[in-house]
C-alpha cells in the first residue's frame, strides 16, 4: 500500500498544537504575585517599586561573572535618584541572609547599597524565565519587563537601558 501524506490541515493542526505547548511552557508565571525574603527577614515584591524603574539583577555567590558585575551595580545605584530608579539584587540559591551578607563584606569587601532578596533557581526560572546568571531585567515604572539582559553588564550598559525608559 503506498504511503499517503497527511493533509495540510492535519499538519497545520499538529504544528499549532506544538507551538501552543511550547509557548505555554516558555511563559513565565506572573512575577507580580511573588514576594521574596529580604536580608533583614522581611518580605518584599516588585509591586512595592511601582512608579520606579527597577534593575532586577539575578545573581549567585557561585557565579564568577556576577562577582565582576556587582561593583558596577553598586556604582550605578550610587548615581541613581531615590524614587526614580533602583537596583534590586535577587540572590539565587546562595544560602541564608547571613551567608549573603558575609559574602558581600568578606569576599566582595563592599556594603550593599541596594536591596538584596533571596530566591531560588525555580523562582528565577518560573517567574523570570532565567536560565543563566547573571540575568538582569529592566522593569518600567508600570512594572513591565522591558529588557532581559543575559550575562555581565557594565554600569554604562545599564545606564543606557534606564535612560531609554525615562
Amino acid at each position: 500500500m503506498p504511503y499517503r501524506y497527511p493533509s495540510t490541515q492535519a499538519v497545520s493542526l499538529v504544528a499549532l498544537l506544538f507551538l501552543g505547548l511550547m509557548a505555554s511552557s516558555a511563559m513565565a508565571r506572573d512575577f507580580h504575585e511573588v514576594s521574596f525574603e529580604t536580608l533583614d527577614g522581611q518580605y518584599a515584591s516588585l509591586t512595592d517599586y511601582r512608579g520606579q524603574i527597577v534593575v532586577l539583577n539575578l545573581w549567585a555567590v557561585w557565579c564568577s561573572p556576577c562577582l565582576i558585575e556587582i561593583p558596577h551595580l553598586v556604582a550605578l545605584q550610587d548615581s541613581l535618584t531615590e524614587g526614580d530608579a533602583t537596583i534590586i539584587g535577587l540572590s539565587i540559591d546562595s544560602g541564608s541572609a547571613a551567608a549573603i551578607q558575609r559574602f558581600w563584606t568578606r569576599r566582595l569587601q563592599i556594603e550593599p547599597n541596594y536591596p538584596l532578596w533571596l530566591g531560588t533557581v525555580e523562582q528565577a526560572r518560573d517567574y523570570f524565565n532565567a536560565r543563566t546568571y547573571p540575568t538582569t531585567l529592566i522593569i518600567d515604572r508600570q512594572g513591565e519587563i522591558r529588557q532581559t539582559l543575559i550575562g555581565l553588564q557594565t554600569r554604562t550598559d545599564l545606564e543606557t537601558a534606564i535612560n531609554a525608559l525615562r
